[in-house]
C-alpha cells in the first residue's frame, strides 16, 4: 500500500532521506570523475498489516468468469460495489457497455458510454465503483493504456470515494488496483484477497470449517531391512503402506513416523 497523494508526512520523510543520502554519498560522488549525475529515489510503499477483502457475490463472480471464458478477445465490464468498511468491499452485480474489441484492446465510443451511464438507476450509478477487463491468455499486469485509464478515472473523482480496477485472464489470475481516496491509500494485488460470498459465510470460512471433518492420515513408511546402508540410511526408496499392510517378507519398521 502507499499514499495516493503527497502528504506532509510523506514530504518530510522524502526530504529527510534525501539529506541523509546527500551527506553520506556527496564526497564520493564529487571525487569520482566517472559519475555524471547524483540520483535519489524513495519508496513510499509499506507492507499492509491486514489484507483488504474484495468479496464477490456468486452471481457477480460467475458472470465475470463467464465473460472471460466466452470471448477469445479482450472484453470489459463494470461492477456495482458496496463498501462495507475500510477493509471489506462487496461486488454484487455486473454491467456491460457497448464496446468494440480485439485480441489486445477494448474501445468504446463516447455516445455509447454516455447512453450506458444514462441508463443506470440512481442506485446503480451510486454504486458504480468497479471496472475490469480481460487480457485473454496474457499477463494480468496493467499496460500503459490501463494505467492511464486508471489515472483519468481517479482524477475525475476528486478527493472522495473509491474505485476498484481489475484485470482477469483465462488462467484464472486476477490483478487488482484499489484506490481509496477517502483514506488517501492505494492498494495492489499483494494487499488484497478475493473471496466469494455465501448466504451464511464466505467460501473461505466454509472451507476452514471443513477441517474438523477432513483430517490427514499419516502413512507409515517402511524400508526393506536388507537395503540399509552404512549409518542405517536406506539405499533405496521407501515403501509406503496403507494401514500397515504388506504381503512381502523381511521388512523392518525402524523408519516409522
Amino acid at each position: 500500500m502507499r499514499p495516493i497523494r503527497m502528504t506532509k508526512e510523506a514530504e518530510e520523510k522524502m526530504l529527510k532521506l534525501f539529506f541523509e543520502k546527500f551527506q553520506k554519498e556527496w564526497k564520493t560522488f564529487k571525487e569520482n570523475v566517472n559519475d555524471k549525475k547524483f540520483t535519489f529515489s524513495v519508496d513510499f510503499s509499506e507492507p499492509i498489516k491486514d489484507k483488504i477483502e474484495i468479496m464477490f457475490t456468486p452471481q457477480a463472480f460467475l458472470r465475470m468468469r463467464a465473460l472471460v471464458e466466452y470471448y477469445g478477445t479482450e472484453v470489459g465490464w463494470y461492477g456495482l460495489v458496496e463498501k462495507l468498511d475500510n477493509m471489506l468491499y462487496r461486488v454484487y452485480d455486473v454491467k456491460i457497455c457497448k464496446q468494440y474489441v480485439n485480441g489486445s484492446k477494448v474501445d468504446t465510443e463516447d455516445e455509447d458510454t454516455l447512453e450506458f451511464f444514462n441508463s443506470l438507476t440512481n442506485e446503480e450509478a451510486e454504486h458504480m465503483h468497479f471496472q475490469a477487463h480481460s487480457h485473454v491468455k496474457m499477463s494480468t499486469e496493467a499496460s500503459g493504456v490501463d494505467l492511464q485509464n486508471q489515472l483519468d478515472v481517479v482524477r475525475n473523482m476528486g478527493k472522495e470515494g473509491f474505485y476498484i480496477f481489475q484485470i482477469w485472464n483465462k488462467n484464472e489470475d486476477i490483478n487488482t488496483y484499489l484506490y481509496d481516496l477517502d483514506n488517501n491509500m492505494f492498494y495492489d494485488k499483494k494487499d488484497v484477497i478475493i473471496t466469494i460470498e455465501d448466504e451464511d459465510q464466505t467460501i473461505a470460512d466454509w472451507v476452514a470449517d471443513t477441517k474438523k471433518l477432513v483430517q490427514e492420515k499419516k502413512v507409515k513408511t517402511y524400508y526393506p531391512a536388507q537395503y540399509y546402508g552404512k549409518g542405517n540410511e536406506p539405499k533405496k526408496d521407501p515403501v509406503y503402506l496403507q494401514d500397515g499392510y504388506w504381503d512381502g517378507t523381511n521388512y523392518d519398521q525402524r523408519w516409522d513416523w
